[in-house]
């Protein structure tokens, strides 16, 4: 007597149990917004200030400002770069949708939604890149707002939700 093959190598026939596979909605460039450049440009920037704040003053050579005036400019960079990145960038996240839940994840921590905590989704033009918001009605673990650049099947999906 034969024995099945315990390893099924289709799956296709195996029963979904109700539940739809989650759609990826944030474009695949998230992850590079999100994690690359914001340290690519702090570690660069910091790197500059650094080297100007530590290089002995005779061993530089400024022509146009004094060196004070130099390395606090330099340093106000980078602070003003850290908040941009806080402000913009740090709170994209990416989002998957199933027919039940909503899940965003920083890259780090995913965060399982219920539809029902969804009050509204609104697209906008940020820096010239068209962002989505997603308003929930109580904050979250990543606030009440959470935004992510749309992706390829965003749009199919959101005509099929009815948004």
């Amino acid at each position: 007597m034969t024995q099945p093959d315990p390893f099924i190598s289709d799956t296709t026939g195996l029963p979904a149990n109700g539940a739809g596979r989650p759609v990826l909605l944030s474009s695949n460039t998230t992850l590079a917004w999100r994690v690359f450049v914001p340290i690519f440009g702090t570690v660069f920037l910091g790197g500059l200030a650094m080297a100007y704040l530590l290089t002995n003053a005779d061993d530089l050579y400024v022509t146009v400002l004094p060196l004070a005036v130099v390395r606090a400019l330099l340093v106000l960079l980078w602070l003003g770069w850290l908040f941009f990145m806080w402000r913009t960038l740090w709170r994209l996240k990416r989002v998957d949708a199933a027919d039940t839940h909503l899940y965003a994840s920083n890259y780090w921590v995913t965060v399982r939604y219920p539809w029902s905590d969804v009050e509204k989704v609104v697209e906008k033009k940020r820096l010239g890149r068209r962002v989505v918001n997603i308003h929930l009605k109580s904050p979250g673990r990543f606030g009440q707002i959470i935004s992510f650049l749309p992706g390829s099947k965003y749009a199919s999906w959101k005509t099929e939700m009815g948004w």
